[in-house]
């Protein structure tokens, strides 16, 4: 056993980039006269100051792991929740930031790693894209994936941590897992590294935590022999029982048949009725469409497309208001032309009574664009997402981030944009990073009173020349004076 990993503070770290960490950037986003009252016309609004700082330097640009889930929290004191993935010494580890209010250029924040724990040594191999959520006794719950020492598998880890006063971790686990990875690896054409993977977690009013991730398993396969991914689904309810647990003869999938035989990277939210919502990307068809379904006692709505299209759509990113709309952005294919985009924003809004609106495109026709996040506050739904010039090459020298597998590096430009609730009129969009920057993610939580949620993001830092030194940033949005 190693010894438990203390919490380490960054003192003195923005502090030392104060020169680069703050900006301020003057929106032409709507911003609402009060939390029941609606942008018009007629009706004269502020602008939205939006300030950037850094909080610490990270590995990677994709720290903050990918579209599809949670992974910045906000509670009623303002401190900012974070889950990242990083280098802990030599090897990717996880950990939860600190960041306690007010923010400014020049904040500290504080991070607990995930630790080594009896036979759990998370340290000897790489862990993966984490997600969490807040439960209603202020306890946080973290999600992600990877192997430990002795074995290569990737299983879903589990940990809960306490935060009054100094954080602290009060468990950690793999509360199941899902045998035959070494005889797959070795009959299948190409090499697998993955298996149980892209985890998402949400937990309810009743404290009970739900989770998604990307399952596979032995027996379904492509006709080439690789695994077909589904959705598989499982809970933790509050005295700590979990609803599959030890190793599992069969994954709980929720929908897999022939109509749609594959899906990934799902996300899950809960409403404040306590209504489980559950969307990813599946094939139907032989194109990717973004799938929806709702979570009901121990059984499944099945899936649906919420947007038909012809176009290859990916990367579903969602939030809930306070009225149980659910409002969903995706990246979606679009036919190429000259000089014009192949992928583009696009949204969507499910009203309490389960319709859905028409898509609205938000990214301009002249650019890229991808990884899309959603924040909602009790007046406001605000979109972000890294757009670039079509043609342009990320770090890998993937031409438009690999699209359409752009599933890793998505780099460039963020961009963001708001609607008043209910009223769908987005205002254009505006850059707050040129980039390279990566993945933002809207707060989930109380806004305390501000016009936008907080927004996280990664970002190369340009003033240091060649070494691509990656910071992770923290955006916030006041109203302009």
């Amino acid at each position: 056993m190693m010894p438990r990993l203390r919490p380490r503070t960054w003192i003195g770290i923005a502090a030392l980039l104060a020169a680069i960490a703050g900006a301020v950037f003057v929106l032409g986003w709507v911003q609402d006269e009060g939390t029941t009252m609606r942008a018009t016309p007629d009706r004269p609004v502020a602008p939205c100051a939006f300030h950037s700082a850094v909080l610490m330097p990270v590995a990677e640009t994709k720290a903050l792991g990918y579209a599809n889930t949670t992974r910045c929290l906000v509670d009623a004191s303002g401190t900012v929740w974070i889950a990242v993935r990083s280098k802990q010494t030599r090897e990717y580890s996880i950990c939860l930031v600190r960041a306690a209010a007010p923010w400014r250029a020049g904040m500290s924040v504080a991070t607990t790693w995930i630790e080594d724990r009896d036979s759990l040594l998370f340290s000897g191999a790489p862990q993966r894209v984490p997600a969490i959520a807040a439960a209603p006794d202020g306890s946080i719950h973290m999600v992600w994936y990877g192997g430990i020492t002795g074995a290569a598998d990737h299983q879903i880890h589990y940990a809960r941590f306490s935060t009054a006063g100094t954080t602290r971790i009060d468990e950690e686990r793999i509360p199941f897992r899902v045998p035959g990875f070494d005889a797959v690896a070795v009959n299948a054409p190409v090499p697998i590294e993955l298996w149980q993977e892209h985890a998402a977690v949400a937990v309810g009013p009743d404290g009970t935590t739900h989770v998604v991730w990307e399952a596979r398993d032995p027996f379904r396969r492509t006709p080439d022999g690789m695994p077909r991914p589904g959705i598989a689904y499982a809970s933790r309810g509050p005295d700590g029982t979990w609803s599959v647990s030890g190793v599992l003869d069969r994954v709980p999938y929720l929908q897999v048949d022939g109509r749609i035989s594959a899906q990934s990277r799902p996300s899950i939210l809960v409403d404040s009725a306590g209504n489980v919502h559950v969307l990813c990307y599946g094939s139907v068809g032989g194109v990717q469409q973004i799938l929806y379904g709702t979570v009901i006692g121990r059984g499944f709505s099945g899936w649906k497309a919420i947007a038909p299209s012809a176009g290859d759509q990916r990367h579903a990113g969602a939030a809930i208001d306070a009225a149980g709309r659910l409002h969903v952005a995706w990246r979606e294919g679009v036919s190429p032309g000259a000089g014009v985009a192949t992928s583009a924003i696009f949204y969507s809004e499910r009203d309490a009574d389960g319709r859905w609106t028409p898509p609205t495109r938000l990214s301009s026709t002249d650019e890229n664009a991808s990884t899309p996040a959603v924040g909602v506050t009790d007046a406001n739904v605000s979109v972000a997402w890294v757009a670039w010039t079509p043609g342009a090459a990320n770090a890998d020298s993937q031409v438009d981030n690999g699209f359409p597998a752009d599933n890793s590096t998505v780099e460039g430009r963020i961009e963001v944009t708001s609607s008043a609730l209910g009223v769908q009129r987005f205002a254009p969009a505006t850059s707050i990073d040129a980039g390279p920057a990566s993945y933002p993610c809207w707060a989930v939580g109380p806004a305390n009173g501000a016009a936008r949620p907080a927004l996280v993001w990664t970002s190369v830092d340009a003033a240091a020349s060649g070494d691509r030194r990656v910071n992770l940033k923290l955006g916030w949005c006041e109203p302009s004076r």
